[in-house]
C-alpha cells in the first residue's frame, strides 16, 4: 500500500514538473521493492522467484482475503464489498470471502511479440522480440490499455478443502498417459497443483457461463484469475484457493450486471444454479464418464457443452477441467447442496 501511495505521489510530481522530487520518490520506491522482494511476509508463502506471475498472485489474494474494505478502497481503482454475509446457512461453510468487486482497473502494456517465429508458450526461458529498436531500459514508454470493469471474488473454505475426500486415483491415471514433447509444461503444471486446479478452475468456469444466462453478458466479455498453490501442507501457510471473475471489455464493463448478481438473493441462486447445470450435459454418458479430453487430454468430464468457455476468457487454455469434483453425487465437493 505505500508503494502505491508513493506511485501516486511521483506521478503527481512528474505532471507537476517537480522532478527532483519525483526521482527522490522513485528511490524510495525501489527501496521498499527490494526489501519486499528479501522479506517473506507473515502468512504467505513466497513461491520460486521465478515463477513471477503466482508470486503477485500470491500478494493479490493474500490483500483480498486478509485485509477489509477500507484497507483495500484505497482509490477508485480498486474499489469492493464484503458479501459474505448473503450466502445462506447451506452455502457458507464452503467459502472464507466472497466480495463484490464495484470497480476494477486492469491495465495491459505489450512490452515483447512472438508471432513472427511461433514458440512453445510451455518452455522455459523463453525470449521473445521487444517491441522496439532500442535497449530495453532506453525505452520510456509502452503502448498501453486501461479496462475499467467489474466482477465477483471468491475464496474457498481451507479447511473443507483439507477435509474433501476426492477419487485421485482417476487424476493419477490421466496424468500418467504418454503425451508428446508440447504437453510437458501444462503436465507439469496439472501435477504440482493437483485436484485443487480442477476444482478451483472448473467452479469459475460454471460460474461464468451461469452469468451469462443470470445477467446476459457473453462469456466472451468476462475474464477469470485463478488463485491456487501446492497441496496443503502443515506449516500453517496461507495457501490460494480462489477465484476471480470480471468484465473489463470496453463500454460492458460499467453496466452493473455482474455486481447485481452478489445481493442476498442473487449470489445463493447464481452458486446452486450454475452447480445444478453441471449435472447435465448434451454429451453425457461420454463426457461425465470420460478418462481425457480437450487439449493433451487434461479435461477429464468438461466439454465445450457443459464446462469450456471463450478461449480469451479462459486464463489457463480450457484445460483442467472436470464437473465430477464438483458435483459427482457421492464425490463431489458440492454434492450435499446439488
Amino acid at each position: 500500500l505505500k508503494i502505491l501511495r508513493l506511485e501516486k505521489e511521483k506521478q503527481q510530481a512528474i505532471k507537476d514538473e517537480q522532478f527532483l522530487i519525483a526521482a527522490t520518490l522513485n528511490n524510495k520506491i525501489k527501496e521498499l521493492e527490494q526489501e519486499r522482494e528479501k522479506a517473506e511476509p507473515n502468512g504467505v508463502l513466497i513461491l520460486n522467484e521465478s515463477d513471477r506471475d503466482n508470486s503477485y498472485k500470491f500478494q493479490e489474494y493474500n490483500a483480498l482475503v486478509n485485509k477489509d474494505e477500507i484497507e483495500i478502497n484505497i482509490d477508485d481503482d480498486l474499489i469492493v464489498k464484503d458479501v459474505t454475509s448473503n450466502l445462506d446457512q447451506e452455502i457458507r461453510p464452503y467459502f472464507t470471502k466472497i466480495l463484490r468487486i464495484d470497480n476494477l482497473k486492469i491495465t495491459s502494456i505489450q512490452l515483447d511479440f512472438s508471432r513472427k517465429v511461433p514458440i512453445d508458450s510451455d518452455a522455459e526461458n523463453l525470449v521473445p522480440k521487444n517491441i522496439f529498436r532500442s535497449a530495453p531500459e532506453l525505452v520510456r514508454t509502452y503502448p498501453a490499455i486501461e479496462n475499467f470493469g467489474e466482477g465477483i471474488f471468491f475464496a474457498f473454505n481451507n479447511e473443507m478443502l483439507s477435509n474433501f475426500k476426492n477419487q485421485q486415483n482417476r487424476y493419477n491415471s490421466m496424468f500418467h498417459k504418454e503425451r508428446d514433447r508440447f504437453a510437458h509444461g501444462a503436465l507439469n503444471f496439472a501435477t504440482e497443483n493437483g485436484w485443487r486446479l480442477y476444482l478451483l478452475h472448473t467452479f469459475s468456469h460454471l460460474i461464468m457461463r451461469e452469468l451469462e444466462f443470470k445477467c446476459g453478458y457473453p462469456t466472451a466479455s468476462l475474464c477469470e484469475r485463478i488463485y491456487v498453490s501446492k497441496d496443503i501442507s502443515d506449516n500453517g501457510n496461507i495457501k490460494m484457493n480462489g477465484c476471480l471473475i470480471y468484465t473489463a471489455e470496453g463500454a460492458e464493463g460499467s453496466m452493473g450486471g455482474v455486481i447485481a448478481q452478489t445481493s442476498t438473493g442473487n449470489i445463493n441462486t447464481l452458486i446452486k444454479s450454475a452447480l445444478k447445470r453441471a449435472t447435465i450435459c448434451n454429451s453425457d454418458p461420454l463426457c461425465w464418464n470420460s478418462t481425457g479430453q480437450g487439449l493433451f487430454d487434461l479435461n477429464l468430464a468438461a466439454c465445450f457443452s457443459c464446462a469450456l468457455v471463450s478461449e480469451t476468457s479462459c486464463e489457463l487454455r480450457n484445460i483442467y477441467l472436470d464437473r465430477l469434483i464438483l458435483v459427482d453425487p457421492d464425490y463431489g465437493f458440492f454434492k450435499d447442496i446439488v
